[in-house]
């Protein structure tokens, strides 16, 4: 901070020591400086106005009982957050709201929809690589929607810069559990470009299996891989029980098996036929792209 040894910076000082009062987490003494600049100045509104939110928060938080509370005390607390605009205030109290869910017994099982979770809070706070823990732990609590916090792992690896990772996340959670996924929440550029193109596009694929179509499409344009190490089961390919966008990718996926690792002509025209029998636009897309590549 620079000094004006023509003005009072008096008041411009404590307001930095309240700062530093609220990143450590001591809402007294900063309410207590608070008060002290509007003795000293009564005309400073910020300081008066800082005094009251920090006050009211510092009751909101003593209310808070750490053993015992409900999570949706917390997540009523990030809620009114969002009125605190205050950097050193934010901090804190995402810090208080943090360290009380610490102290649950499974801290990473707690989830209030739409998206109350520990991997939030620390998205916010661009702890990315514990994000992804978080939510990596919250794949094996029971009935908890799997394919949607593998989505928010991968989200959390993309924002770690761990694309390459994240990727394959994102195809997983596309193929075994796409109706929980929350797209409006990906944060990988091309995956959120190619969902807007999927839904701009003709009727082959239907609204509402956008997202389960995603691994195809996304092959397509070169965004995703193919297991070609990992070749699904052929009865599985022939279930008709089994989702259409799951089988066309399984089907895809030995497609190219046989025609790029062991050829095999006969079998390669019954995979063909079933794939334009049960999506024939997206067939001639895929034809169209295999007779420019190698």
């Amino acid at each position: 901070m620079q000094l004006n040894l023509f003005e009072d910076n008096r008041p411009g000082i404590l307001l930095n020591i309240a700062d530093e009062y609220l990143y450590a987490g001591d809402l007294d003494q900063a309410v207590s400086v608070y008060d002290q600049i509007v003795d000293e100045y009564p005309d400073n509104r910020p300081a008066a106005e800082l005094g009251s939110l920090v006050k009211t928060w510092r009751d909101r938080l003593a209310a808070v009982d750490p053993p015992s509370c409900p999570p949706e005390q917390l997540a009523s607390l990030r809620s009114a957050l969002d009125q605190a605009t205050h950097p050193p205030l934010w901090q804190t109290v995402m810090e208080f709201i943090l360290g009380t869910l610490q102290q649950f017994p499974e801290p990473d099982a707690v989830y209030l929809p739409p998206r109350f979770h520990r991997g939030h809070l620390l998205m916010e706070q661009k702890r990315y690589a514990e994000a992804a823990s978080a939510f990596q732990h919250a794949l094996s609590v029971p009935d908890l929607a799997w394919g949607r916090f593998l989505v928010w792992q991968a989200d959390a690896l993309t924002m770690a810069g761990q694309g390459d990772d994240a990727l394959l996340l994102y195809l997983q959670a596309f193929l075994d559990d796409p109706s929980t996924v929350d797209m409006a929440s990906v944060r990988h550029a091309g995956i959120r470009k190619l969902h807007l193109h999927i839904g701009l596009g003709d009727d082959c694929i239907e609204e509402e299996d956008e997202v389960a179509w995603l691994p195809v499409v996304g092959w397509m344009n070169g965004l995703f891989p193919l297991p070609l190490h990992m070749l699904p089961d052929p009865a599985q390919m022939e279930d008709e029980t089994t989702p259409v966008p799951r089988r066309w990718f399984d089907l895809l996926t030995r497609a190219e098996y046989l025609r790029t690792v062991n050829r095999d002509d006969r079998e390669i025209v019954a995979v063909r036929r079933l794939m334009k029998r049960l999506n024939a636009a997206l067939f001639q897309c895929y034809m169209d792209k295999i007779s420019s590549s190698p």
